[in-house]
């Protein structure tokens, strides 16, 4: 197994930017943000909690503004893509307070162009086409299919999903798995440092995947699918290090034994570079 963590450096100032920013990005594209939607709500808490004086804020207001920022780093990448419009509208398609786990469609949206954003940075070779994101390896096209997990009891469906879009028409894939939603709700992760933030995080993603291998040895072994990548994203306190607050995330790997020697090593290429 492999893993990899990433943190933002939150800056409360820049704020007003990240929201000025979505803004624009809709208004370019010729849409609008309902001054009652969700993302309108989290655009106002990030205005006003960069307004801020000597950082004295409403918690409330601060965990919104997380959300604002991790919306908007996602959604800045698209600003030259084709299908720009289709995913602007998507987000505004369902719930997007991370704090709040049910389903929801804009998450799920959200989640593919996190996934995309982390393996384009790397590879840039990366695109964000059926069944969600495409990426090229040497000579091989490798799809990686993006899914929420919302229930511990739904992981096989999913990978049965996973199995039949990768099927149709690629050699082989990943799937890539969010487990946001298996944490406890309204959770702030505490931790010393910034090291025991990525082992906490670290396990459960590891504690996910030891529930699940035999889903995965049933499911990965007799289809195309050579491993599935599970990811938790939180937001974070930090009591012994500086910036105190930040959203972090985690990635890990689990691979399928006795890949042939193509797929072995377009494996592990994809291992260096995107998780390192």
């Amino acid at each position: 197994m492999q893993e990899t963590f990433n943190n933002s450096k939150f800056n409360i100032k820049t704020l007003e930017d990240k929201a000025d920013n979505v803004e624009r990005l809709y208004a370019e594209a010729g849409l609008k943000i309902n001054p009652t939607s969700e993302l309108w709500e989290l655009m106002v808490s990030a205005r006003e909690v960069s307004k801020s004086i000597n950082n004295m804020v409403d918690m409330r207001l601060l965990f919104k503004s997380f959300h604002l920022e991790r919306i908007e780093s996602v959604l800045s990448l698209l600003k030259n893509e084709e299908q720009k419009s289709k995913y602007l509208k998507d987000v505004l398609n369902g719930r997007l307070d991370f704090f709040i786990h049910e389903p929801s469609h804009a998450k799920s949206i959200l989640w593919e162009l996190e996934v995309w954003k982390k393996i384009k940075k790397a590879i840039p070779e990366s695109y964000l086409e059926e069944p969600d994101v495409v990426l090229n390896i040497g000579d091989m096209k490798i799809s990686v299919p993006c899914k929420k997990i919302t229930s511990e009891n739904g992981v096989s469906k999913v990978l049965s999903n996973a199995v039949s879009q990768i099927e149709r028409s690629f050699e082989f894939g990943i799937v890539a798995m969010n487990i946001d939603d298996l944490v406890p709700e309204k959770t702030v992760l505490n931790a010393r440092t910034f090291s025991e933030a990525a082992d906490k995080l670290h396990s459960v993603n590891m504690e996910f995947l030891a529930r699940h291998q035999h889903h995965f040895l049933r499911y990965l072994n007799k289809s195309r699918i050579t491993a599935v990548v599970a990811s938790t994203s939180m937001i974070i306190d930090i009591h012994d290090e500086l910036p105190k607050y930040n959203n972090a995330s985690q990635w890990a790997i689990w691979t399928i034994p006795d890949l042939n020697d193509r797929h072995k090593s377009a494996i592990e290429e994809f291992k260096c570079k995107v998780l390192g």
